[in-house]
Protein backbone atom coordinates (compact mmCIF):
# COMPACT_ATOMS: atom_id res chain seq x y z
CA UNK A 1 0.00 0.00 0.00
CA UNK A 2 2.87 2.36 0.74
CA UNK A 3 4.44 1.63 -2.65
CA UNK A 4 1.07 2.19 -4.33
CA UNK A 5 0.70 5.53 -2.54
CA UNK A 6 4.22 6.71 -3.39
CA UNK A 7 4.34 5.58 -7.02
CA UNK A 8 0.72 5.95 -8.08
CA UNK A 9 -1.24 3.42 -10.08
CA UNK A 10 -0.15 4.90 -13.43
CA UNK A 11 3.55 4.25 -12.88
CA UNK A 12 2.93 0.80 -11.48
CA UNK A 13 0.65 -0.10 -14.40
CA UNK A 14 3.12 1.15 -17.02
CA UNK A 15 5.95 -0.73 -15.32
CA UNK A 16 3.93 -3.96 -15.26
CA UNK A 17 2.96 -3.62 -18.92
CA UNK A 18 6.57 -2.96 -19.96
CA UNK A 19 7.78 -6.03 -18.08
CA UNK A 20 5.05 -8.17 -19.68
CA UNK A 21 6.03 -6.86 -23.12
CA UNK A 22 9.67 -7.67 -22.39
CA UNK A 23 8.84 -11.26 -21.44
CA UNK A 24 6.54 -11.62 -24.44
CA UNK A 25 9.36 -10.65 -26.81
CA UNK A 26 11.27 -13.72 -25.64
CA UNK A 27 8.54 -15.89 -27.18
CA UNK A 28 8.98 -14.38 -30.66
CA UNK A 29 11.37 -16.66 -32.54
CA UNK A 30 13.80 -15.45 -35.17
CA UNK A 31 12.59 -16.08 -38.71
CA UNK A 32 14.93 -18.49 -40.52
CA UNK A 33 15.41 -21.24 -37.93
CA UNK A 34 15.52 -24.75 -39.33
CA UNK A 35 12.34 -26.83 -38.81
CA UNK A 36 14.30 -29.44 -36.84
CA UNK A 37 15.41 -26.79 -34.34
CA UNK A 38 11.86 -25.67 -33.70
CA UNK A 39 10.58 -29.25 -33.56
CA UNK A 40 13.27 -30.39 -31.12
CA UNK A 41 12.63 -27.39 -28.87
CA UNK A 42 8.89 -27.95 -28.78
CA UNK A 43 9.39 -31.62 -27.99
CA UNK A 44 11.22 -30.64 -24.80
CA UNK A 45 8.20 -28.76 -23.49
CA UNK A 46 6.54 -30.65 -20.64
CA UNK A 47 3.65 -29.06 -18.75
CA UNK A 48 2.59 -32.18 -16.85
CA UNK A 49 3.44 -30.52 -13.51
CA UNK A 50 4.00 -26.97 -12.35
CA UNK A 51 7.75 -27.56 -12.01
CA UNK A 52 7.96 -28.90 -15.55
CA UNK A 53 5.93 -25.95 -16.81
CA UNK A 54 8.34 -23.33 -15.40
CA UNK A 55 11.58 -25.28 -15.83
CA UNK A 56 14.31 -24.45 -18.32
CA UNK A 57 12.85 -26.85 -20.88
CA UNK A 58 9.62 -24.84 -20.89
CA UNK A 59 11.25 -21.91 -22.72
CA UNK A 60 12.78 -23.48 -25.85
CA UNK A 61 12.13 -20.38 -27.95
CA UNK A 62 13.89 -17.93 -25.62
CA UNK A 63 17.38 -18.94 -26.76
CA UNK A 64 16.36 -18.19 -30.37
CA UNK A 65 14.10 -15.19 -29.77
CA UNK A 66 14.54 -11.72 -31.20
CA UNK A 67 15.25 -10.51 -27.65
CA UNK A 68 17.98 -13.06 -26.92
CA UNK A 69 20.64 -10.32 -26.66
CA UNK A 70 18.57 -8.34 -24.17
CA UNK A 71 19.87 -4.85 -23.42
CA UNK A 72 23.50 -5.98 -23.16
CA UNK A 73 24.53 -3.90 -26.23
CA UNK A 74 23.00 -0.81 -24.60
CA UNK A 75 24.83 -1.45 -21.32
CA UNK A 76 28.08 -1.88 -23.25
CA UNK A 77 27.48 1.35 -25.14
CA UNK A 78 26.69 3.22 -21.92
CA UNK A 79 29.88 1.94 -20.30
CA UNK A 80 31.94 2.99 -23.32
CA UNK A 81 30.46 6.50 -23.16
CA UNK A 82 31.45 6.83 -19.51
CA UNK A 83 34.98 5.65 -20.24
CA UNK A 84 35.31 8.20 -23.05
CA UNK A 85 34.97 10.98 -20.48
CA UNK A 86 38.59 10.26 -19.54
CA UNK A 87 39.68 11.08 -23.09
CA UNK A 88 37.36 14.01 -23.81
CA UNK A 89 37.00 16.80 -21.29
CA UNK A 90 34.14 18.23 -23.35
CA UNK A 91 32.26 14.96 -23.05
CA UNK A 92 32.87 14.94 -19.30
CA UNK A 93 31.37 18.41 -18.99
CA UNK A 94 28.33 17.37 -21.03
CA UNK A 95 27.28 14.97 -18.27
CA UNK A 96 26.68 17.95 -15.96
CA UNK A 97 24.03 19.63 -18.14
CA UNK A 98 20.55 18.55 -19.21
CA UNK A 99 21.12 19.19 -22.92
CA UNK A 100 24.50 17.48 -22.76
CA UNK A 101 23.02 14.36 -21.16
CA UNK A 102 20.34 14.27 -23.84
CA UNK A 103 23.01 14.40 -26.55
CA UNK A 104 24.98 11.64 -24.81
CA UNK A 105 21.78 9.60 -24.68
CA UNK A 106 21.39 9.90 -28.45
CA UNK A 107 25.01 8.93 -29.04
CA UNK A 108 24.60 5.97 -26.67
CA UNK A 109 21.65 4.68 -28.68
CA UNK A 110 23.55 5.09 -31.93
CA UNK A 111 26.46 3.13 -30.46
CA UNK A 112 23.95 0.53 -29.24
CA UNK A 113 22.89 -0.05 -32.84
CA UNK A 114 26.50 -0.72 -33.82
CA UNK A 115 27.14 -3.09 -30.92
CA UNK A 116 23.82 -4.87 -31.42
CA UNK A 117 24.52 -5.41 -35.12
CA UNK A 118 27.98 -6.82 -34.42
CA UNK A 119 26.69 -9.12 -31.66
CA UNK A 120 23.78 -10.22 -33.85
CA UNK A 121 26.22 -11.20 -36.59
CA UNK A 122 28.05 -13.32 -34.03
CA UNK A 123 24.79 -15.08 -33.19
CA UNK A 124 24.25 -15.95 -36.85
CA UNK A 125 27.68 -17.57 -36.98
CA UNK A 126 27.04 -19.44 -33.73
CA UNK A 127 23.62 -20.70 -34.83
CA UNK A 128 25.02 -21.83 -38.16
CA UNK A 129 27.69 -23.80 -36.34
CA UNK A 130 25.10 -25.79 -34.34
CA UNK A 131 22.82 -26.15 -37.38
CA UNK A 132 20.06 -24.00 -35.89
CA UNK A 133 20.20 -21.93 -39.07
CA UNK A 134 20.56 -23.34 -42.53
CA UNK A 135 22.87 -22.01 -45.25
CA UNK A 136 22.68 -18.21 -45.37
CA UNK A 137 23.44 -15.81 -48.16
CA UNK A 138 24.13 -12.18 -47.33
CA UNK A 139 20.46 -11.15 -47.53
CA UNK A 140 19.24 -13.95 -45.24
CA UNK A 141 22.01 -13.21 -42.73
CA UNK A 142 21.15 -9.51 -42.84
CA UNK A 143 17.52 -10.36 -42.10
CA UNK A 144 18.48 -12.28 -38.95
CA UNK A 145 20.81 -9.47 -37.87
CA UNK A 146 18.04 -6.91 -38.33
CA UNK A 147 15.61 -9.03 -36.30
CA UNK A 148 18.00 -9.36 -33.36
CA UNK A 149 18.98 -5.68 -33.50
CA UNK A 150 15.34 -4.65 -33.59
CA UNK A 151 14.59 -6.80 -30.55
CA UNK A 152 17.31 -5.07 -28.57
CA UNK A 153 16.18 -1.60 -29.62
CA UNK A 154 12.59 -2.41 -28.65
CA UNK A 155 13.85 -3.29 -25.18
CA UNK A 156 15.74 0.02 -25.06
CA UNK A 157 12.49 1.74 -26.04
CA UNK A 158 10.71 -0.05 -23.20
CA UNK A 159 13.44 1.27 -20.91
CA UNK A 160 12.70 4.81 -22.11
CA UNK A 161 9.00 4.28 -21.41
CA UNK A 162 9.90 3.10 -17.91
CA UNK A 163 11.96 6.25 -17.42
CA UNK A 164 9.18 8.56 -18.58
CA UNK A 165 6.05 6.91 -17.23
CA UNK A 166 7.16 4.00 -15.01
CA UNK A 167 9.64 3.27 -12.25
CA UNK A 168 12.79 3.62 -14.34
CA UNK A 169 13.77 7.12 -13.18
CA UNK A 170 16.58 7.33 -15.73
CA UNK A 171 17.72 3.71 -15.45
CA UNK A 172 14.86 1.87 -17.16
CA UNK A 173 17.06 -0.17 -19.50
CA UNK A 174 19.41 -1.08 -16.67
CA UNK A 175 16.37 -2.12 -14.62
CA UNK A 176 15.44 -4.59 -17.39
CA UNK A 177 19.06 -5.75 -17.47
CA UNK A 178 19.02 -6.33 -13.70
CA UNK A 179 15.70 -8.19 -13.69
CA UNK A 180 16.73 -10.59 -16.46
CA UNK A 181 18.60 -12.95 -14.07
CA UNK A 182 15.49 -13.21 -11.87
CA UNK A 183 13.53 -14.86 -14.67
CA UNK A 184 16.46 -17.11 -15.55
CA UNK A 185 16.93 -18.07 -11.91
CA UNK A 186 13.27 -19.02 -11.53
CA UNK A 187 13.50 -21.48 -14.44
CA UNK A 188 16.85 -22.82 -13.20
CA UNK A 189 15.67 -23.47 -9.64
CA UNK A 190 12.52 -25.18 -10.97
CA UNK A 191 14.67 -27.49 -13.10
CA UNK A 192 16.92 -28.19 -10.11
CA UNK A 193 13.95 -29.17 -7.95
CA UNK A 194 12.65 -31.39 -10.73
CA UNK A 195 15.94 -33.28 -11.14
CA UNK A 196 17.04 -33.42 -7.49
CA UNK A 197 18.12 -37.00 -6.61
CA UNK A 198 16.40 -36.83 -3.20
CA UNK A 199 14.38 -34.44 -1.07
CA UNK A 200 17.14 -34.31 1.55
CA UNK A 201 19.73 -33.27 -1.02
CA UNK A 202 17.34 -30.71 -2.45
CA UNK A 203 16.48 -29.09 0.88
CA UNK A 204 20.08 -28.90 2.07
CA UNK A 205 21.42 -27.42 -1.16
CA UNK A 206 18.54 -24.98 -1.50
CA UNK A 207 18.95 -23.90 2.13
CA UNK A 208 22.63 -23.11 1.52
CA UNK A 209 21.76 -21.16 -1.64
CA UNK A 210 19.04 -19.22 0.20
CA UNK A 211 21.21 -18.35 3.20
CA UNK A 212 24.07 -17.05 1.06
CA UNK A 213 21.68 -15.11 -1.20
CA UNK A 214 20.01 -13.44 1.78
CA UNK A 215 23.38 -12.58 3.31
CA UNK A 216 24.55 -10.91 0.09
CA UNK A 217 21.26 -9.02 -0.32
CA UNK A 218 21.26 -7.83 3.30
CA UNK A 219 24.88 -6.70 3.15
CA UNK A 220 24.18 -4.85 -0.10
CA UNK A 221 21.31 -2.89 1.44
CA UNK A 222 23.44 -1.96 4.46
CA UNK A 223 26.43 -0.85 2.39
CA UNK A 224 24.32 0.90 -0.24
CA UNK A 225 22.54 3.09 2.31
CA UNK A 226 25.76 3.98 4.13
CA UNK A 227 27.11 7.47 3.51
CA UNK A 228 30.16 9.44 4.60
CA UNK A 229 29.35 13.06 5.33
CA UNK A 230 32.21 15.36 4.47
CA UNK A 231 32.10 18.74 6.13
CA UNK A 232 33.48 21.68 4.14
CA UNK A 233 36.91 22.95 5.05
CA UNK A 234 37.03 26.06 7.12
CA UNK A 235 38.47 29.05 5.34
CA UNK A 236 39.15 32.66 6.18
CA UNK A 237 36.58 33.79 3.66
CA UNK A 238 33.03 33.91 5.03
CA UNK A 239 31.64 31.71 2.27
CA UNK A 240 28.80 29.38 3.13
CA UNK A 241 29.29 25.86 1.85
CA UNK A 242 27.13 22.82 2.46
CA UNK A 243 28.52 19.41 3.42
CA UNK A 244 28.58 16.55 0.92
CA UNK A 245 27.43 13.00 1.52
CA UNK A 246 29.59 10.40 -0.20
CA UNK A 247 27.99 7.04 -0.88
CA UNK A 248 30.01 4.10 0.37
CA UNK A 249 29.51 2.44 -3.04
CA UNK A 250 30.64 5.58 -4.80
CA UNK A 251 31.57 3.62 -7.94
CA UNK A 252 28.21 1.90 -8.38
CA UNK A 253 28.09 -1.87 -8.77
CA UNK A 254 27.64 -2.38 -12.51
CA UNK A 255 30.91 -1.46 -14.16
CA UNK A 256 33.78 -2.85 -11.99
CA UNK A 257 32.59 -6.50 -12.13
CA UNK A 258 31.76 -6.23 -15.85
CA UNK A 259 35.23 -4.87 -16.60
CA UNK A 260 36.80 -7.71 -14.61
CA UNK A 261 34.63 -10.28 -16.43
CA UNK A 262 35.70 -8.82 -19.78
CA UNK A 263 39.38 -9.30 -18.91
CA UNK A 264 38.86 -12.82 -17.56
CA UNK A 265 36.82 -13.78 -20.61
CA UNK A 266 40.03 -13.86 -22.67
CA UNK A 267 41.11 -17.35 -21.44
CA UNK A 268 37.66 -18.76 -22.22
CA UNK A 269 37.81 -17.27 -25.71
CA UNK A 270 41.27 -18.75 -26.19
CA UNK A 271 39.99 -22.17 -25.10
CA UNK A 272 37.18 -22.02 -27.66
CA UNK A 273 39.68 -21.06 -30.35
CA UNK A 274 42.07 -23.90 -29.43
CA UNK A 275 39.37 -26.55 -29.01
CA UNK A 276 39.56 -27.66 -32.63
CA UNK A 277 43.35 -27.63 -33.02
CA UNK A 278 44.72 -28.31 -29.53
CA UNK A 279 42.11 -29.97 -27.33
CA UNK A 280 44.50 -30.64 -24.43
CA UNK A 281 45.48 -26.97 -24.14
CA UNK A 282 41.83 -25.93 -24.27
CA UNK A 283 40.97 -28.47 -21.58
CA UNK A 284 43.81 -27.23 -19.35
CA UNK A 285 42.55 -23.65 -19.66
CA UNK A 286 38.99 -24.68 -18.81
CA UNK A 287 40.14 -26.70 -15.79
CA UNK A 288 42.60 -24.23 -14.29
CA UNK A 289 41.57 -20.71 -15.31
CA UNK A 290 38.27 -20.81 -13.43
CA UNK A 291 36.99 -20.64 -9.86
CA UNK A 292 35.14 -23.94 -10.20
CA UNK A 293 37.78 -26.31 -11.55
CA UNK A 294 39.12 -29.60 -10.14
CA UNK A 295 42.24 -28.03 -8.61
CA UNK A 296 41.42 -26.01 -5.43
CA UNK A 297 44.70 -24.07 -5.52
CA UNK A 298 44.17 -22.77 -9.05
CA UNK A 299 40.55 -22.01 -8.12
CA UNK A 300 41.75 -19.86 -5.22
CA UNK A 301 44.41 -18.16 -7.36
CA UNK A 302 41.85 -17.33 -10.04
CA UNK A 303 39.42 -15.98 -7.41
CA UNK A 304 42.16 -13.76 -5.96
CA UNK A 305 42.95 -12.45 -9.43
CA UNK A 306 39.27 -11.76 -10.04
CA UNK A 307 38.92 -9.93 -6.72
CA UNK A 308 42.00 -7.81 -7.40
CA UNK A 309 40.66 -6.86 -10.82
CA UNK A 310 37.33 -5.83 -9.31
CA UNK A 311 39.07 -3.55 -6.80
CA UNK A 312 41.37 -2.12 -9.46
CA UNK A 313 38.50 -1.38 -11.82
CA UNK A 314 36.59 0.23 -8.96
CA UNK A 315 39.41 2.72 -8.65
CA UNK A 316 39.35 3.18 -12.44
CA UNK A 317 35.60 3.89 -12.49
CA UNK A 318 35.89 6.34 -9.62
CA UNK A 319 38.78 8.09 -11.35
CA UNK A 320 36.65 8.43 -14.50
CA UNK A 321 33.58 9.74 -12.71
CA UNK A 322 35.16 12.05 -10.16
CA UNK A 323 38.29 13.37 -11.81
CA UNK A 324 36.67 16.83 -11.79
CA UNK A 325 35.70 16.62 -8.11
CA UNK A 326 37.22 19.14 -5.69
CA UNK A 327 40.69 18.21 -4.57
CA UNK A 328 39.69 18.46 -0.92
CA UNK A 329 37.41 15.44 -1.36
CA UNK A 330 39.89 13.24 -3.25
CA UNK A 331 41.21 11.49 -0.13
CA UNK A 332 37.70 10.57 1.00
CA UNK A 333 36.73 9.40 -2.49
CA UNK A 334 39.81 7.18 -2.85
CA UNK A 335 39.25 5.62 0.56
CA UNK A 336 35.62 4.88 -0.21
CA UNK A 337 36.65 3.46 -3.58
CA UNK A 338 38.80 0.90 -1.77
CA UNK A 339 36.03 0.06 0.69
CA UNK A 340 33.43 -0.26 -2.07
CA UNK A 341 35.77 -2.29 -4.26
CA UNK A 342 36.51 -4.65 -1.37
CA UNK A 343 32.80 -5.10 -0.76
CA UNK A 344 32.22 -5.92 -4.44
CA UNK A 345 35.12 -8.38 -4.41
CA UNK A 346 33.61 -10.16 -1.41
CA UNK A 347 30.03 -10.31 -2.71
CA UNK A 348 30.76 -10.90 -6.40
CA UNK A 349 33.78 -13.24 -6.08
CA UNK A 350 34.23 -14.67 -2.59
CA UNK A 351 30.63 -15.38 -1.57
CA UNK A 352 29.68 -17.30 -4.77
CA UNK A 353 32.85 -19.39 -4.43
CA UNK A 354 32.06 -20.24 -0.79
CA UNK A 355 28.43 -20.97 -1.63
CA UNK A 356 29.44 -23.31 -4.46
CA UNK A 357 31.75 -25.35 -2.23
CA UNK A 358 29.33 -25.49 0.72
CA UNK A 359 26.39 -26.54 -1.46
CA UNK A 360 28.63 -29.11 -3.20
CA UNK A 361 29.26 -30.68 0.20
CA UNK A 362 25.52 -31.35 0.54
CA UNK A 363 25.57 -33.52 -2.58
CA UNK A 364 24.32 -31.07 -5.19
CA UNK A 365 25.87 -27.70 -6.07
CA UNK A 366 23.65 -24.71 -6.82
CA UNK A 367 25.62 -21.84 -8.29
CA UNK A 368 24.92 -18.31 -7.06
CA UNK A 369 25.69 -15.08 -8.91
CA UNK A 370 26.65 -12.44 -6.39
CA UNK A 371 26.76 -9.82 -9.14
CA UNK A 372 23.14 -10.46 -10.13
CA UNK A 373 21.92 -10.29 -6.54
CA UNK A 374 23.80 -7.08 -5.80
CA UNK A 375 22.60 -5.39 -8.99
CA UNK A 376 18.94 -6.35 -8.42
CA UNK A 377 19.06 -5.08 -4.83
CA UNK A 378 20.71 -1.83 -5.92
CA UNK A 379 18.03 -1.18 -8.54
CA UNK A 380 15.20 -1.92 -6.09
CA UNK A 381 16.70 0.37 -3.44
CA UNK A 382 17.32 3.08 -6.06
CA UNK A 383 13.66 2.99 -7.14
CA UNK A 384 12.45 3.13 -3.53
CA UNK A 385 14.83 6.00 -2.75
CA UNK A 386 13.67 7.96 -5.80
CA UNK A 387 10.03 7.48 -4.82
CA UNK A 388 10.76 8.80 -1.35
CA UNK A 389 12.55 11.82 -2.78
CA UNK A 390 9.71 12.71 -5.14
CA UNK A 391 7.28 12.86 -2.22
CA UNK A 392 9.45 14.57 0.40
CA UNK A 393 11.17 17.89 0.47
CA UNK A 394 14.96 17.70 0.25
CA UNK A 395 15.63 21.34 1.09
CA UNK A 396 18.57 21.75 3.38
CA UNK A 397 19.80 18.23 2.80
CA UNK A 398 23.42 17.68 1.91
CA UNK A 399 23.91 16.73 -1.75
CA UNK A 400 24.89 13.12 -2.37
CA UNK A 401 27.99 12.43 -4.44
CA UNK A 402 27.83 9.09 -6.21
CA UNK A 403 28.31 7.46 -9.62
CA UNK A 404 25.98 8.27 -12.51
CA UNK A 405 25.66 4.58 -13.29
CA UNK A 406 24.07 2.26 -10.66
Amino acid sequence: MRLWALAGWQRLLVTALCLVAWRALEQVAVVGLTPSTMLYGLQLVDSSTLLHAIGVESIPIARYSIAVMGVQPYVNALIVMTVLTVISKRLAMMWTGTEGRQAIGRWTRALTLVFAGAQAYGYTVLWQADNSLGPLDWSARLLVVLQLTTGTMILVLLGDVLDEFGLGFGNGAILIYALTPLATELHRIASFIETAPSLETFYKALAVWTVFSVLVATATVAVLLAVRRVEPRKSKRPTRRTPIELRLLVSGVLRPPLFAQAVLFAPAAAADYLAATNFQAAQWINDHLTMYGPNPWTDIAFAVLNACLVIAFTYFVVACDFRLAPAENSWHINRLAFIGGTFLAITVVLMPLLEWNVSSATGRAIGMSGFDIVLVVVMIVAVADRLERTRKSVLGRAPILMSRIP
